[in-house]
């Protein structure tokens, strides 16, 4: 319990100082085999029991490295489902290299990208062995439309529980609203939008810290 308290302490002196201390560069340098075994694991069982690509995988990554192992804070986690979204690659592969990045360095990140991506790849193996002989089957047909509507449920859990991390202000209210619209009723590349509203929480908290620093030195004369 100790350690899973000081783990999310750590998180957070990262997220409030946007630096690593020594402490935790060595932490993750210092990986220990076990450690490695934890993240295969951990990122094994979502890739196996996961149906419905990246979105449908974040609500149960969020599950194992925030509440179960206490890898991460909540917020931070928040935050890199944006960069992984931003960047390229299947956005489950990249969550599962940060995270694995962050506990364990190289090593950490591959063999967290490699616990996810094996299930998947002998699932898929297997059924493109064997689709052709079950494809008609009533059975199967009805077993993918109830995975369907499953996998539609996860990733609205995965969208309600991100936008909860979202501080309640006008302007991300404004930004959410405008590159929802952008989203659905255009045709604009999603990782566009995305960079548009990174540039713009860059140019408005930069606005935003210059009057604050402006009315502080107002306030000191």
């Amino acid at each position: 319990m100790e350690d899973k308290e000081n783990r999310l302490a750590e998180e957070q002196e990262i997220k409030e100082n946007g630096i690593e201390t020594e402490k935790q560069k060595t932490r993750r340098e210092k990986v220990s085999f076990k450690d490695l075994l934890s993240l295969f694991w951990t990122f094994f069982k979502i890739g196996l029991f996961t149906f419905g690509g990246g979105y449908a995988m974040l609500p149960m990554i969020e599950k194992e490295i925030v509440e179960k192992k206490g890898w991460m804070q909540e917020s931070i986690v928040s935050d890199m489902v944006a960069v992984a979204e931003a960047t390229p690659g299947p956005i489950a592969v990249n969550m599962a290299t940060f995270v694995g990045y962050q506990r364990g360095g190289f090593w950490g990140s591959f063999f967290s990208t490699l616990g996810l991506i094996i299930p998947s790849f002998i699932i898929i193996l297997i059924i493109s062995l064997c689709l052709a002989l079950v494809e008609g089957n009533v059975w199967v047909q009805s077993a993918f439309k109830g995975i369907r509507a499953g996998v539609v449920a996860l990733v609205v859990n995965a969208g309600i529980k991100m936008t909860k991390q979202v501080p309640k202000m006008f302007v991300t209210i404004l930004v959410t609203v405008i590159a929802f619209a952008l989203a659905t009723l255009t045709k604009i590349d999603v990782v566009f939008i995305i960079i548009a509203g990174g540039l713009f929480g860059v140019i408005y908290q930069s606005i935003v810290a210059k009057r604050l620093a402006k009315a502080k030195g107002e306030v000191e004369k």
